[in-house]
């Protein structure tokens, strides 16, 4: 059975979530998702806001006795009413439906959706305004490397780019999970480097995609660049022009020997 990419298996995690497939492809996304950490971990991410809505959905209490006495009275005192009162309130109650389904529908879509990429600039944000923004300060990628390796659950490894000098690393946690943060300068400018075990490309916010899949876009005035590669996904936040990013994702990928 022909193997599944990552691009052919996210839009097929929810059904198979729901048992809607067949069997052959349900197989082909479970053999997928046993060997991809990243479809993994959106699978996880789906589950987990499916568990959310239906804790929230058994925590809503019933409606009060005294409100189902008031709606069977206002019923009965509606034989009264001519016709014509009879369509406007039933005009009025299927628009309040439709409104009520309308939020509910954007409730639901606002918790299933991926997050966006507003938690990481803020991060960038909040380590740049700290006095010490790394908790490990080095210029080594070698010791950073090391340092990640041994606060964290998966094995980042630490780019060496021409041009960027590194001033140390931090372990944050963005989205509900562990990321390595990697603070890099070039004339003056920082650069943030997020290191993680799921995919970023999943994110919302990038409006375009350059050569090597790398994603990019704008959060709040921060040019952002993200792409999956070696079972982890890597996102850039900076100051600088978007090219920077292209050039600077580019030569972490592919440094040069």
């Amino acid at each position: 059975m022909r193997k599944l990419s990552c691009e052919e298996a996210l839009p097929l995690l929810a059904a198979f979530q729901d048992n809607e497939l067949d069997g052959v492809t349900s197989l082909a996304v479970q053999e997928h998702i046993d060997e991809c950490l990243l479809c993994g971990r959106q699978l996880w991410w789906n589950a987990e806001a499916d568990a959310s809505l239906r804790r929230l959905a058994e925590a809503t209490p019933p409606a009060p006795s005294a409100l189902r006495a008031r709606v069977l009275r206002t019923a009965a005192g509606e034989r009264r009413v001519t016709s014509m009162s009879f369509r406007r309130r039933m005009l009025a109650v299927a628009a309040a439906i439709v409104v009520l389904l309308g939020l509910a529908t954007a409730a639901y879509f606002h918790s299933t959706a991926a997050p966006d990429v507003m938690q990481f600039v803020e991060n960038h944000t909040d380590s740049l305004q700290q006095a010490d923004p790394v908790e490990f300060q080095t210029a080594n990628p070698s010791e950073a490397e090391r340092w990640l390796r041994a606060r964290l659950p998966f094995a980042p490894a630490v780019p060496r780019p021409s041009g960027y000098r590194l001033l140390g690393a931090r372990v944050c946690e963005v989205n509900n999970a562990p990321v390595a943060l990697l603070l890099y300068e070039h004339e003056s400018k920082r650069l943030s480097w997020f290191v993680s075990a799921y995919s970023q490309t999943t994110l919302r916010g990038f409006d375009t995609t350059a050569a090597r899949r790398i994603h990019l876009g704008t959060c709040e005035g921060k040019n952002v660049a993200a792409w999956d590669a070696d079972r982890s996904g890597y996102l850039l936040v900076g100051d600088v022009p978007r090219e920077s990013l292209l050039a600077f994702a580019r030569n972490a990928t592919n440094p040069a020997p």
